[in-house]
């Protein structure tokens, strides 16, 4: 059985392992299993994410590591385009160049004449701590000149220890509100990621779980692939009690509710071969 496995708030909150979920992981594959991570995190490069997830003891995907990052940057590819404006993190930036391409960040451009000598083919965003009004104000020109934004996710938030702060979605409102343009999502809750997961696989996505912790994007994108979802109540999910599944838009109600690893492995263990009906 494929499990697509979210990391933020599912394998880990900020630096803190999930308790359980690692360990559970590593025993679901040494039982046949096999796990994909799909993480619509672009802050690191996929490369950046082993440590983490050896560190939090669990397996390493045979696959590797989906990425919204890595989503984009295939995109990308394919539409042609070549020289990408960054407004996001070092590390979009890095899995954007593994790809192919030119990435450059707003942090390198001084406003439209510098932009238009370089020749921007699109604008992409992605989580950065450190950026500032200048960031955002270098991709607002380009987006009014007339680049396209295509961006990882939408994700308003994501999970730190105690506390939720704001992802890369809070980012892309910014600049959605000072050039009146809808950007493209490429990650979750569209489904591309993980279809590309079952088709590594060479399986059925009927037959795949997700595992993840935010309705709004994870359990979204399983229904929309198709596929059975658990929904694990330890990242943004803990905002969320199990009576309130039923509230929840149809496009967003996982399969199953999990409080923590244990309960998981008990679902695990029942799902195992049942494909969605």
């Amino acid at each position: 059985m494929l499990l697509c496995v979210d990391l933020d708030g599912v394998l880990y909150r900020g630096s803190e392992p999930v308790p359980g979920v690692g360990p559970l992981l590593t025993e679901r594959v040494a039982g046949g299993d096999r796990v994909i991570y799909v993480t619509n995190n672009s802050f690191l490069r996929r490369v950046e994410y082993r440590s983490r997830i050896e560190a939090c003891g669990a397996p390493l995907s045979t696959h590797g590591i989906i990425t919204a990052a890595s989503a984009v940057a295939q995109h990308f590819v394919d539409a042609g385009y070549r020289h990408i404006l960054v407004y996001g993190a070092e590390g979009l930036a890095a899995e954007l160049r593994d790809a192919g391409l030119d990435a450059c960040r707003t942090a390198e451009f001084d406003g439209p004449e510098s932009l238009a000598v370089w020749g921007v083919d699109a604008v992409t965003v992605g989580l950065d701590r450190e950026a500032d009004w200048h960031d955002l104000a270098v991709a607002t020109d380009a987006v009014r000149a007339g680049a396209p934004l295509i961006v990882p996710n939408r994700d308003a938030n994501y999970p730190d220890p105690g506390r939720l702060v704001p992802g890369t979605g809070a980012a892309v409102a910014a600049l959605e509100a000072a050039t009146g343009v809808r950007a493209t999502a490429i990650g979750k809750p569209a489904p591309d990621l993980l279809l590309q997961a079952a088709a590594l696989d060479g399986s059925n996505i009927r037959d795949a779980i997700m595992i993840g912790d935010s309705p709004a994007t994870d359990i979204a994108a399983a229904n929309a692939a198709g596929c059975r979802s658990i929904l694990l109540m330890t990242g943004v999910g803990a905002g969320v009690g199990a009576v309130q599944i039923s509230d929840l838009p149809a496009e967003q109600r996982p399969t199953w509710v999990a409080r923590d690893a244990a309960e998981m492995a008990g679902i695990l263990a029942s799902a195992n071969g049942a494909a969605r009906g």
